[in-house]
């Protein structure tokens, strides 16, 4: 009777077990699946944008002789391009994230920053002729670091500046490699991050929700990821004055 019960009771557990095991695979499932979809929607959508923009471009070269007007069109163009390669920059690395093998990066001997930041911004600018963005540099140190990833890291924080700041506002940028570690800021004014959203602002797809959103909601996911793989961390703080990134890492534990 005592071995019946035994092997009733077991066989309950293990029942239980497996009930247990295909309810987690199927929220698995689920959870993989609302991420193909939102990401396969964004993705179309943002593609679809750039790809227009130079098809139109193309065109208007066509039909205009016009030399200033062909040199506006092709810095237009120009853009596009930037925009698209920052995308599928942000999609490889997305890619690589998710399927467990994370972000390597590839450490150099030491090089100065600023010429780093200072690349960034210039395409930023070229980018974004109307928008001002103000820097403060003072990043005399040189950095053992990923510079092509860290370069990238900047680029996500400023193009997210420059979405969601007020278009009449300057971008504040700021660096130095003051007290042992590298610091970066992004500060720009406009409408304040959601309360609601701040918690989990570095998730993929959290920004791309937004109906005003301008790009994947990868940028600052991807940032937070090259922060972390460089022994830092990305934090973020919004009021109705002002939304500032901050960035920070350690120049002798990268």
């Amino acid at each position: 009777m005592f071995k019946l019960f035994a092997e009733l009771i077991a066989a309950h557990l293990d029942s239980a077990d497996r009930l247990d095991a295909a309810r987690a695979e199927i929220l698995l499932e689920r959870e993989n699946k609302e991420l193909r979809d939102q990401f396969i929607a964004v993705l179309g959508h943002d593609l679809r944008n750039p790809l227009g923009s130079i098809a139109s471009g193309v065109n208007m070269l066509k039909r205009t002789d016009d030399e200033p007007k062909r040199a506006q069109i092709l810095a237009l163009m120009e853009g596009s391009v930037a925009r698209m390669g920052g995308l599928i920059d942000n999609v490889l690395d997305f890619a690589r994230s998710r399927m467990g093998a994370g972000l390597v990066g590839k450490t150099t001997e030491p090089k100065p920053m600023g010429p780093v930041l200072e690349q960034v911004v210039s395409e930023f600018r070229s980018i974004h002729p109307d928008r001002v963005i103000e820097t403060d540099f003072d990043v005399p140190a040189p950095v053992i670091a990923d510079h092509l990833r860290l370069a990238r890291l900047f680029s996500n924080l400023i193009g997210n500046a420059l979405n969601h700041g007020a278009s009449g506002a300057p971008v504040r940028v700021e660096a130095t490699t003051a007290g042992g570690e590298l610091f970066f800021s992004v500060a720009n004014s406009g409408k304040p991050i959601a309360a609601e959203m701040m918690a989990n602002l570095f998730e993929p797809f959290v920004r791309g929700k937004t109906a005003d959103d301008q790009g994947l909601g990868l940028g600052l996911f991807i940032a937070a990821e090259i922060a972390k793989m460089h022994s830092g961390k990305v934090e973020a703080a919004s009021s109705p004055q002002e939304t500032r990134f901050v960035f920070r890492m350690p120049l002798d534990g990268a």
